[in-house]
């Protein structure tokens, strides 16, 4: 069976699996992550599920989920290296399990079309009190991030890594500019996206080909040539290593690093260095959790991470503020010690092992299956998960210690307690 589709303004992924009793529908929009974007395409993600011009409340929007045997609607927004990503996401009963036939597909995506070709406007905006509410709603979600100690000293790091770049643009926005936007304002950026966005969507479930003319029937958007650019390697504007250090009012101090690792998802290094995380920070089974955490317990928890669209290495630890000289140097010494290349043909196994496991577990949820072939979708890589999984599997000792040697130290942002002095963690 076929399972890519060109429709009108988008393209249609299916997913056919007997798996699920339930079907999935995801539509991601794609666009350049910029600061002057980021917070209204954030916003937009609120309003947007918010009201219909049939449905014209939130209220409303939720009865007829409810009388759609208890469909679920969400959307929520995302980074891809330089892409900013809107997911729009809908989830029902397989209508071959209702009591009764009903077509509960053609439901969804007749509301999909709605919340784009026909929300809820008046004089050429989105209706103030629905937009004013959600306002308030984005606040109390990044005041919920800021007092959130690991996402906020994360959002630091890369804030400072990546300053006047890509990296350092927040995908959930500013605080500082969310007053400014207008009702009109952000239906005008609707239509924007509506014309430019790169769309992509999928459906997951018990479904053949005559799906297709369902959607080709109750959803078209306007055709449009944009391919935007995700994946890339991040390349430091800075002359030297940025250590910031930043108190509040915690007991357990956060500490985050980053790192050059002249990779990123499309690069012919990046199975090694997938495998590399594995080994270093990635499972429980790591360099970093068994000689960092275990052997010398000196972190409540240390892990590390390979963000394949931005091009970098990411090591977070909590931790005592006495023990941060400490903790700094045993976390060089493992990176240093792959890179002179001591590693164990053990390890490397015990890493592919649990990259493989990890892998095959994404078959059991829709919403993973989905976000696996979107990457490969926008970054053009034509390859299935058991292809995927050979060419990791394929990856030797020679290629880690590598990969291993073009990892360097970029920023570190460490966040502590104010009664700690300085002087006893520098």
């Amino acid at each position: 069976m076929k399972t890519i589709y060109k429709m009108k303004g988008y393209t249609l992924h299916l997913i056919p699996s007997q798996k699920f009793k339930t079907m999935t529908v995801s539509l991601r929009l794609q666009s350049p992550l910029t600061k002057e974007t980021t917070t209204l395409r954030t916003l937009l993600t609120f309003v947007l599920i918010a009201a219909t011009k049939k449905y014209p409340s939130t209220k409303e929007i939720s009865s007829y989920l409810d009388d759609n045997y208890g469909a679920r609607l969400s959307t929520n927004i995302s980074t891809k290296g330089q892409s900013q990503i809107m997911n729009i996401y809908t989830s029902f009963v397989n209508e071959k399990f209702l009591p009764q036939k009903e077509s509960l597909l053609v439901h969804q995506i007749q509301l999909l079309n709605d919340l784009f070709f026909d929300p809820y406007i008046q004089n050429d905006a989105f209706d103030e009190t629905i937009v004013l509410q959600k306002k308030k709603e984005l606040k109390e979600r990044l005041q919920v991030n800021k007092d959130d100690k690991f996402s906020y000293s994360l959002d630091k790091l890369f804030e400072y890594m990546g300053h006047n770049q890509t990296l350092g643009i927040p995908s959930t926005g500013y605080e500082k500019d969310i007053e400014s936007i207008t009702a009109k304002d952000l239906y005008h950026y609707l239509q924007k996206c509506i014309q430019e966005d790169e769309k992509h969507l999928y459906i997951v479930g018990d479904i053949d080909e005559s799906v297709v003319e369902i959607f080709d029937k109750y959803l078209k958007f306007p055709e449009n040539q944009h391919h935007y650019t995700s994946s890339y390697c991040f390349k430091t504007q800075k002359d030297e290593v940025l250590e910031v250090i930043e108190k509040q009012d915690l007991t357990q101090s956060k500490l985050n690093i980053g790192y050059q690792i002249d990779c990123d998802f499309i690069s012919n290094k990046h199975y090694a260095m997938t495998v590399f995380n594995a080994l270093f920070g990635g499972f429980s089974q790591s360099r970093l959790f068994k000689n960092v955490r275990e052997e010398h317990s000196l972190c409540y928890y240390v892990s590390s991470s390979y963000d394949a669209f931005n091009g970098i290495m990411i090591v977070n630890a909590g931790i005592d503020a006495k023990d941060y000289d400490k903790a700094r140097q045993l976390i060089d010494e493992q990176l240093h010690d792959i890179q002179n290349g001591h590693v164990e043909d053990e390890e490397i196994q015990v890493a592919k092992m649990m990259l493989q496991n990890a892998l095959r577990k994404t078959n059991d949820e829709a919403g993973s299956m989905i976000t696996l072939l979107y990457n490969r979708d926008i970054t053009g890589k034509k390859e299935t998960n058991d292809e995927y999984i050979q060419k990791l599997l394929s990856v030797t000792k020679e290629d880690i210690i590598e990969v291993s040697k073009n990892i360097r130290l970029d920023t570190i942002f460490f966040l502590t307690g104010k009664e700690i002095h300085e002087n006893n963690i520098l």
